[in-house]
């Protein structure tokens, strides 16, 4: 962040300066534990804590400003910004920040897929511009102003990631940064319990065209049917991308590798290329064709675009292929929707090959009346994948089991557990040398902590 005295930032979030209004600081903070000394320290009241409670451990850790939604009187020499909410005083200093730079701003949204288009997008176009990425998931409310303020005057292209849980948290957020472009990977079912609906998710993800400059390009996913049916109905351009060969950028000739990834061709301007990626599994090539999509508004040329990819690399916790005591561990356990959970259990029955496949699921969160039948779609790609065992971990993790007997899968493969570490012992009994096994959940399944007990690593 550029460096920015205190009296500057309590102009621009509209809070009362106390102390020193020539403190300087180039860094935020809103968690004392990982705070610099010369830091701004936001307060944030959260579900769990209260940042105001921290606010004179942030003074000791070095914070030289506290901006605060109660009254602080800050150490000799320092100084406090009072603003009604702090949460809203974050925004504003990003989106203020922000209006500095004059670089071409990239909004990444969807129900899955999100993360992974950002990291293509962001390979890509550091072809030819200095990017500057939302670091990880920081897509919410105080993760989006965060990775804003951590933009420096060498960068010359931005892309951030935007989620959401509710409606107006992605036009929020769009109003924030104004992008240039934007692009909706999918609408799923993930918020189904929030929402109520696909539609109602629709309007929500949409909501990124409020804060789009008035010369914005929205980009879509073409193969998504609720995408798809936007075709001609919004007032401003539109580019679609997809694997059908009616949408004008589309992917032909698709062929996996593998857990070497997978490669495709695609027309760009004209010319027939071909992309090679290193991340397993067919998904990956919307995510790519996003990522193209981009690059080609950009002016990144055909062979940066090719080059970009070529160097991508899948995070950790998605689809992460490693080999443990002579086991080959998917980690997946980053989160889960229905869609991505099809296509881990695709990679698991491709990778195994003639080796045997242990899915190893969780519960999918947020799903409301549709957790159900969206758990036992799920098992019956399981018996469909001919996927050898089933171990379902979690309450609605029984629908799995469900799901998969419905299916024709024997009875005797399938397991399930409510609680995960009751899980353990199980799982240490069957799985041998050469299997292939998947971990996947939502996040808040800990699928992560069953691989390291499982497998007895720290």
């Amino acid at each position: 962040m550029d460096r920015m005295r205190a009296d500057k930032i309590a102009e621009w979030i509209g809070g009362k300066l106390i102390g020193n209004p020539d403190t300087e600081t180039d860094t935020v903070s809103t968690d004392t534990r990982t705070l610099k000394p010369g830091s701004l320290f936001f307060a944030i009241r959260g579900k769990n804590f209260d940042g105001h409670e921290f606010i004179d451990k942030a003074f000791d850790n070095g914070a030289v400003i506290v901006v605060s939604e109660t009254y602080v009187k800050p150490p000799e020499g320092r100084a406090a910004v009072i603003v009604e909410n702090t949460v809203s005083a974050l925004g504003r200093l990003a989106e203020k920040y922000l209006n500095t730079y004059k670089i071409p701003v990239i909004a990444i949204t969807g129900s899955v897929g999100k993360t992974t288009t950002k990291e293509m997008v962001a390979q890509i176009l550091s072809t030819q511009y200095n990017v500057h990425k939302s670091i990880g998931n920081y897509n919410n409310d105080i993760g989006l102003p965060l990775s804003v303020l951590q933009l420096e005057r060498g960068h010359t292209a931005a892309v951030f990631e935007m989620g959401m849980n509710a409606l107006g948290e992605i036009e929020y957020l769009s109003r924030i940064i104004r992008p240039d472009i934007a692009v909706i990977t999918n609408i799923g079912v993930s918020h189904f319990e929030k929402l109520g609906s696909r539609q109602n998710i629709l309007r929500a993800k949409l909501e990124v065209t409020k804060g789009m400059k008035d010369n914005g390009i929205l980009i879509l996913n073409g193969d998504d049917e609720l995408l798809s049916g936007l075709n001609g109905l919004l007032n401003m351009p539109v580019v679609y991308y997809g694997i059908n060969e009616n949408i004008p950028l589309h992917a032909f000739g698709i062929e996996t590798m593998g857990e070497e990834g997978v490669r495709f061709s695609v027309n760009i301007r004209n010319e027939d290329v071909e992309i090679v990626l290193s991340a397993p599994g067919i998904h990956q090539v919307s995510n790519a064709l996003a990522a193209i999509a981009c690059g080609i508004e950009m002016g990144v040329s055909n062979e940066n675009i090719i080059k970009g990819l070529a160097c991508y690399s899948h995070e950790k916790m998605r689809l992460d292929i490693t080999g443990i005591k002579g086991v080959k561990v998917i980690n997946d356990t980053y989160n889960a929707a229905p869609s991505s959970m099809l296509a881990a259990l695709s990679v698991l029955r491709e990778i195994a090959g003639k080796s045997r496949s242990i899915a190893v699921l969780g519960d999918m969160y947020e799903l409301g009346s549709y957790a159900g039948e969206a758990h036992r779609e799920v098992g019956r790609a399981v018996a469909n994948e001919r996927i050898n065992y089933l171990v379902a971990v979690g309450e609605l993790a029984r629908d799995y089991c469900t799901g998969a007997v419905e299916a024709g899968m024997d009875a005797k493969a399938i397991s399930h557990y409510t609680d995960a570490k009751d899980a353990v012992p199980y799982l240490k009994s069957i799985i041998c040398p050469d299997d292939v096994v998947l971990f996947k959940g939502s996040r808040g399944m800990s699928m992560d902590r069953l691989i390291k007990d499982v497998f007895d690593r720290d």
